[in-house]
């Protein structure tokens, strides 16, 4: 069963960035994006995410799915929140204080330090 269906994406911005891309996640797969910079990394994710709108194609997500996403920039009103935080905070916040245990699971399965995730954002490389 498909978690994420792409069928003949594209987006065109002046010039196309990526065009007729067709891709099918299912749970358990692992995705890594490798482009030079300005080729449409950002831009897919965003369009997956449904926070940039493609020129053209479909992008089916399984009944229930939540795509998570995290900005590119960390705005500067959150460069004062440890990483934990900023996590936490993804969640709706009628369920931040009894869903909490779900961050310390995304971040276990992701292997990010204890110490990492107490830092600043501020204090955190952008990569």
């Amino acid at each position: 069963m498909s978690l994420l269906n792409i069928q003949n994406l594209s987006v065109t911005l002046g010039d196309p960035l990526f065009s007729d891309l067709t891709v099918t996640l299912t749970k358990g797969d692992r995705l890594g994006l490798v482009a030079a910079n300005g080729r449409g990394k950002t831009t897919l994710l965003g369009c997956i995410a449904g926070t940039f709108e493609p020129t053209s194609g479909d992008i089916t997500r399984a009944r229930g799915l939540r795509v998570g996403h995290v900005a590119q920039y960390v705005p500067d009103a959150d460069l004062d929140m440890t990483l934990y935080n900023k996590v936490l905070s993804a969640l709706p916040a009628d369920q931040a204080d009894f869903e909490g245990w779900r961050v310390d699971v995304a971040l276990d399965e992701l292997s990010v330090p204890c110490e990492l995730q107490q830092t600043l954002l501020r204090e955190l490389s952008g990569g």
